[in-house]
């Protein structure tokens, strides 16, 4: 512990000089040279080049019962975004049959051969305009429609598969804890709160 003679010891302050080695070694000296503890006795031997303040632990190390930090700790809402899968879409093709009809209205001829009895049937014709001859003595073509009915493939319809990002917004309410210094004196004794 820091004494009152300790203190009447030290050197003047003087803001103009500037804070270096040889400054801080004499207020150092003060305190080695009257403690008594061997733990805050002179290093064996240091300079300025190899000096450390480890040397002198004890001279700034606080006492606890006189200076203590407290932490204080706070909750804070942290959101983020996870992806995942929820799920898939496969879009495949069937293949549906039903039965269709189609009708096709087609002609097709055929020869009729009427035989008639003439008006002048009886009448007596003379030699030569009698014509009596054997073999093939009229030709007519006959025709006749038939019906083609065949499939054929057509694009009915295209379809395009695609995904949409949709947006929204998720909420979420928590309750957050946060820890503050509570001070409670006894007495009259002077607290200097620098908070």
């Amino acid at each position: 512990m820091r004494s009152k003679a300790q203190a009447e010891q030290l050197p003047a302050y003087n803001e103009l000089e500037p804070i270096d080695y040889d400054s801080e070694e004499r207020v150092r000296g003060v305190y080695r040279s009257q403690n008594t503890s061997p733990a805050m006795s002179a290093p064996a031997s240091y300079d300025r080049s190899n000096y450390s303040y480890d040397m002198d632990k004890p001279l700034y190390e606080t006492n606890e019962q006189n200076h203590q930090t407290l932490k204080l700790y706070e909750e804070r809402l942290i959101a983020n975004k996870n992806r995942q899968k929820t799920g898939e879409v496969a879009v495949g093709k069937r293949v549906e049959t039903e039965t269709a009809r189609a009708a096709v209205p087609i002609e097709k001829e055929r020869v009729v051969i009427e035989r008639v009895t003439p008006a002048e049937a009886g009448r007596v014709v003379s030699v030569g305009e009698a014509d009596f001859q054997s073999g093939e003595v009229a030709r007519m073509e006959v025709y006749e429609e038939t019906a083609d009915i065949h499939k054929e493939a057509y694009v009915r319809e295209e379809v395009n598969v695609r995904k949409e990002v949709v947006r929204d917004t998720v909420e979420a309410e928590e309750t957050l804890r946060r820890e503050e210094l509570d001070i409670k004196t006894d007495g009259t004794p002077v607290v200097d709160k620098n908070i």
